[in-house]
């Protein structure tokens, strides 16, 4: 878990930006927390423009500032103060203040009182970069999260974030891009051609889709998502009006649904008359199911493998391999290049985005005093529930 989260707990407001590096962590770190974005005229030009109003309440020693724009010099003489950090690992940064005015008021604050602060009337922001080996080089993650002590501080403060929020997030992206620059940008694995656990069901199949996402949470939460898929339990996350009988996928995590097993069933349509088999499973990592029909012209089978790998302590890398094979060769292509790569595309792409939207809102509510209480999720407001209370889901 990242620090920012025990920081800044139950956001309104989130954004993720992350980045594959080649450079060692030591070097990464070095580079992403000194990086100086002076050298970006428009950076500097935004940055001054909104900041503006600060030149007034300078003392005498400050009217000279440093011509560099870094995590130092902006938390030097700003409303802006280091809450935590973490050498080699993370730096937090956080803020109190009423941003949405020309004169920003920005509140005291000590990082111990940081989280707990929620007097009415104020906005509240953290951001954090945070760097972790992976693979061969490193992972950088710069994260945003801000909120409001009340809702009317919030509804200013998302108004002018609509409005400012267009250039922050260029700021961070091109922060992001010239640590890329100069870090070199790891080549990472191609999903598309690499091995994947459960390709050795159906061995050299002509027909195979293959999908994969990035998810800011950790492996736990994404699987536990995985273990709901089935009509039989959660639904598919995807088109439930044709997939799920209109029925609504279960957004929460429910105790019940924590495992599957090789051989179980898992309903593969609302009644329950079709079903796929658990082929292979492997807590955390792989979860692949299958079937196969005699049909007229022979057998038809197929398998559906979800891979999921750790990046870093708290994301998630999720591959989906589908495979398909038929006995007659003319209807396997029509199979496998017509009908089903439209089909199954777009259901699978709303698939994806569903777990990511479930699996990164609980790691944003997740209770940080109960984090290794496994197997159990406890979250703030999305409390695990057990089967009982989801079935009017």
């Amino acid at each position: 878990m990242r620090a920012i989260q025990g920081f800044l707990p139950k956001p309104r407001h989130t954004e993720v930006m992350r980045i594959f590096v080649e450079a060692t962590p030591a070097v990464a770190w070095q580079e992403a927390r000194h990086l100086d974005l002076s050298n970006v005229p428009w950076v500097r030009f935004l940055f001054a423009l909104r900041t503006f109003t600060d030149s007034f309440h300078k003392h005498e020693q400050d009217q000279h500032p440093e011509k560099r724009l870094g995590i130092d010099q902006i938390t030097s003489n700003t409303g802006f103060h280091i809450i935590h950090e973490e050498e080699g690992k993370e730096v937090v940064i956080g803020s109190i203040g009423r941003f949405w005015q020309v004169d920003i008021p920005f509140s005291p604050i000590v990082p111990a009182g940081f989280r707990e602060f929620n007097k009415p009337g104020w906005g509240k922001l953290a951001w954090s970069i945070s760097v972790e080996p992976f693979l061969t080089g490193s992972t950088i993650c710069l994260e945003l999260r801000t909120t409001a002590t009340d809702d009317e501080s919030w509804k200013k403060l998302n108004r002018y974030y609509h409005l400012i929020g267009i250039f922050s997030n260029r700021i961070r992206r091109s922060g992001m891009e010239r640590l890329q620059d100069r870090l070199g940008k790891m080549k990472l694995p191609d999903d598309q051609t690499r091995l994947l656990a459960g390709d050795e069901i159906l061995p050299g199949t002509i027909y195979a889709m293959t999908d994969h996402i990035n998810i800011e949470a950790p492996p736990r939460i994404v699987w536990r998502y995985l273990m709901q898929l089935g009509c039989d339990r959660g639904g598919w996350y995807s088109i439930d009006l044709l997939d799920n009988g209109g029925r609504k996928s279960t957004n929460h995590l429910v105790v019940e649904w924590a495992d599957r097993e090789v051989g179980d069933k898992v309903a593969a349509t609302p009644g329950k008359d079709v079903t796929f088999e658990v082929w292979k499973v492997e807590r955390e990592k792989h979860f692949v199911i299958g079937s196969k029909t005699r049909t007229r012209d022979g057998e038809f089978k197929m398998s559906w493998a979800f891979v999921i790998e750790p990046i870093g302590s708290d994301a998630t890398h999720l591959v989906v391999r589908a495979k398909m094979t038929m006995s007659r060769e003319w209807k396997e292509w029509i199979m496998g290049s017509i009908i089903y790569p439209p089909v199954h595309g777009l259901m699978e792409l709303m698939q994806l985005k569903t777990i990511k939207k479930y699996a990164e809102r609980d790691a944003e509510y997740r209770d940080i005093s109960a984090e290794n209480q496994e197997p159990v999720l406890r979250l703030w407001n999305l409390q695990v529930e057990p089967a009982a209370a989801s079935a009017n889901h």
